[in-house]
């Protein structure tokens, strides 16, 4: 293996696929279930939709984000939006919609910037119940 992290240990590296083991089964569900709809959708109309999603990036995130990207968690003022931070020296990087928008735009530009844990809290509440579920 090459790169710049820690080596593992073999018995470490097995410890780590077993942890894993349910994201790879989604990630490989997923792909597979990707690549039997590429084909019927259609190569150049798939390249046409990322050509547009890579067009509206920029702008989107400009207007979303405060400083139009990634913050140290600890710049980021509303504390729900903060990504959690695992213990050790790794540094988890979040968003913040930019101060002053209204009502609505900052509901959407919070919805973009949610880390993914507190957003699947959100999606848990709208499809099961138990309050609020927004952003």
């Amino acid at each position: 293996p090459t790169g710049d992290g820690p080596r593992v240990s073999p018995a470490q590296a097995a410890r780590l696929r077993a942890w894993n083991s349910l994201d790879w089964a989604l990630y490989s569900h997923l792909n597979r279930s990707f690549w039997r709809r590429a084909p019927p959708f259609g190569a150049a109309r798939l390249q046409e939709e990322v050509a547009r999603l890579r067009q509206r990036r920029p702008p989107l995130a400009h207007h979303c984000l405060q400083g139009g990207g990634p913050l140290p968690a600890r710049a980021i003022p509303p504390r729900r939006l903060r990504p959690f931070q695992p213990p050790g020296r790794a540094q988890i990087l979040g968003y913040a919609p930019p101060a002053g928008l209204p009502p609505t735009e900052r509901e959407r530009c919070a919805r973009l910037a949610t880390p993914p844990p507190q957003y699947k809290d959100i999606l848990d509440r709208r499809q099961f119940g138990g309050g609020n579920a927004s952003p």
